[in-house]
């Protein structure tokens, strides 16, 4: 059965007071980009409490359910059929229905939006009802039926359909400003992405190489990852960051206390983050800590590493344990790639004890005698590759 629109309803969209009409605005522009392909097989009319999505082919009804799913912003869509708002129209199309679905029992939910139709909810359900058990064999099931169809009657027009698809929810990317997502390779980072998004933040994202100790391979699984939160992102396509960290690892070598190693280390990550953020014009770093998980992501870590930001650090993950983050990874299809046997920085350089509990001022004595500020403007400077990354292709910014 070829059914003529999509009914996309906001969720949490609906709470915002003054504002909602810049949520629902970023929420449109985020569909827009997303179904930029089939942009003259469908159009878009906006109302106070939902968006329809009209549909001028109905044989890409499917592929566009599958975009808009995985867009934040809604709570759930539904494929209907639009018809007058007359009873006889509508009692036709749900008859349609039955006999196309061939179910043994149905339910009918009336939802009355126009409120000028001359019959309340209940008394359309009253007149609807009994045409469809007289004109089909199917019985009333209030409790488990086995098709609910849905009526809403609305200024215009009227919608009639038989499925809620339920959507992933959250804040449209873009209405929470932009952040700066360190990308390791590993199960938590991407996550943290992904959860980031969920609250309305566009993302780009950062990850530290150190050529040769990490291989082509790395780099690839990394673009992987980003190619596979592609369909949560506000645009077409994504930017992944790769700098060049082998200088200032083999400086890191030569601190007093290797066990301050990898304490130092994420320290220069954050200093380098700020300043690739700023440029960037992001306001917040992301970051995959989960608190206790490993040496570096302890709470005395975790105030010694963060001294050395100047924009907020977010540590979406912060409380969850592994289980909780491999669900995520898992459900956004990112567990099975970031748990390929490929190597990052941090995993190759982490001394055999690392320290727990560092304190700052040890740490500040850590770095005296390094030259990290002068490598670190020559990272900044020379060595930064972008990639321009889509869901089918990856290629460098020039």
């Amino acid at each position: 059965m070829n059914f003529d629109v999509i009914l996309v309803r906001y969720g949490e969209l609906t709470t915002k007071g003054k504002n909602r009409s810049d949520f629902i605005r970023i929420l449109i522009d985020n569909i827009k980009n997303k179904l930029k392909e089939y942009e003259t097989q469908y159009k878009l009319k906006k109302e106070f409490d939902r968006l329809f999505i009209e549909l001028l082919d109905p044989t890409v009804s499917e592929v566009i359910i599958n975009i808009v799913k995985n867009i934040f912003g809604s709570s759930s869509l539904s494929l209907a059929k639009r018809v007058e708002c007359d009873l006889t129209a509508i009692g036709d199309c749900m008859i349609a229905l039955v006999q196309h679905y061939q179910p043994d029992t149905f339910k009918l939910e009336v939802r009355r939006s126009d409120k000028t139709f001359p019959l309340t909810s209940t008394e359309i359900k009253q007149q609807l009802a009994p045409k469809i058990l007289k004109q089909t064999n199917v019985k009333v099931d209030v409790r488990h039926p086995t098709l609910q169809i849905d009526v809403e009657i609305r200024r215009g027009f009227t919608y009639v359909f038989i499925n809620k698809i339920k959507t992933i929810g959250g804040l449209p990317v873009g209405i929470s400003g932009r952040g700066l997502v360190m990308l390791s390779g590993g199960i938590d980072s991407p996550v943290a992405a992904f959860l980031m998004m969920k609250r309305g933040m566009s993302v780009e994202y950062l990850h530290f190489a150190t050529p040769p100790y990490t291989t082509n391979d790395a780099l690839k699984k990394v673009q992987t990852l980003v190619q596979k939160l592609d369909c949560y992102t506000d645009q077409t396509q994504q930017r992944l960051h790769v700098i060049d960290f082998v200088m200032l690892q083999h400086e890191l070598m030569h601190i007093p206390d290797p066990t301050y190693r990898i304490t130092i280390m994420r320290r220069m990550f954050y200093r380098i983050a700020n300043l690739l953020a700023i440029k960037l014009n992001c306001q917040a770093i992301i970051t995959g800590e989960s608190l206790g998980q490993v040496a570096s992501q302890t709470i005395e870590s975790i105030n010694v590493i963060n001294n050395v930001s100047t924009l907020p650090v977010l540590r979406p993950v912060l409380c969850f344990d592994k289980n909780d983050i491999i669900d995520i990874a898992i459900k956004i299809d990112t567990y099975q790639t970031s748990i390929l046997p490929f190597e990052d920085c941090c995993n190759l350089f982490v001394p055999k004890n690392p320290v727990t509990k560092p304190r700052l001022k040890q740490a500040e004595f850590q770095e005296q005698n390094l030259m990290w500020q002068e490598i670190i403007d020559i990272i900044i400077k020379k060595n930064i590759k972008t990639y321009l990354i889509g869901r089918d292709d990856v290629y460098e910014e020039s």
